[in-house]
């Protein structure tokens, strides 16, 4: 832990860091007060000739918090696309401030930085495309994750179709057909049934498939 500096204190001189070029020390006359990120040098106008009391300095702490928890989300959402729901969860495992986490994720979504829309549209995309996932397996991820119903629905809707399904679902099949072929012919229906359940595709549109999917098997 930094030894905690004599206040009041006067700012006698301000230098950048030497390992970040956004972060700066501030000195007194005697001994170094604390170190803070551009945005709160700049919100809090600390200068020269500032003089820094316990209110000042709690404030200074505050901002420095909400800086660290900024570059955190920011750094998560530049490796990929995250909902709100699971920024907040990340957030709260690092020990950071509930609340400070709400404000941030609400000034990134209005800023625009944050678009739980746009996040669940490409995650039904990635979990159909690779992973070969059915809607309703994708609809309770997404569920798990916070979002709307609508945004849920929407994103399922720009992504899917009955003819992909459908598609999907004989490929899927396909690529089964030998170990289907090694389970006696009577208990291939709920075979087939119960892994594309799995996979998340609805009951009717698998029965509507059935006799076809039973064929290509037996091909």
């Amino acid at each position: 832990m930094p030894k905690a500096p004599k206040l009041p204190s006067t700012v006698s001189r301000i230098e950048v860091q030497k390992k970040s070029s956004v972060r700066y020390s501030i000195f007194s006359e005697t001994e170094f007060i604390v170190g803070v990120s551009d945005a709160t040098l700049v919100r809090l106008d600390l200068r020269k000739g500032t003089v820094i009391d316990e209110v000042l300095y709690q404030r200074i702490e505050n901002e420095e918090e909400r800086w660290k928890v900024r570059e955190y989300l920011i750094g998560l959402l530049s490796r990929r696309d995250h909902a709100s729901f699971e920024l907040k969860q990340k957030g709260l495992k690092k020990d950071y401030s509930a609340q400070i986490l709400d404000e941030l994720i609400y000034e990134l979504e209005q800023k625009g930085y944050i678009n739980n829309h746009s996040f669940a549209v490409k995650y039904v995309h990635d979990k159909y495309e690779f992973n070969k996932w059915g809607p309703t397996k994708i609809r309770i991820e997404l569920q798990k994750k916070k979002l709307s119903a609508n945004i849920i629905e929407q994103a399922l809707d720009e992504v899917f179709s009955e003819v992909d399904q459908i598609e999907t679902i004989h490929a899927l099949i396909l690529k089964k057909k030998p170990a289907l072929l090694r389970t006696e012919a009577f208990k291939r229906k709920k075979k087939i049934f119960d892994f594309l359940v799995r996979k998340g595709f609805s009951p009717n549109t698998i029965l509507k498939q059935m006799d076809y999917l039973l064929e290509l098997i037996e091909k």
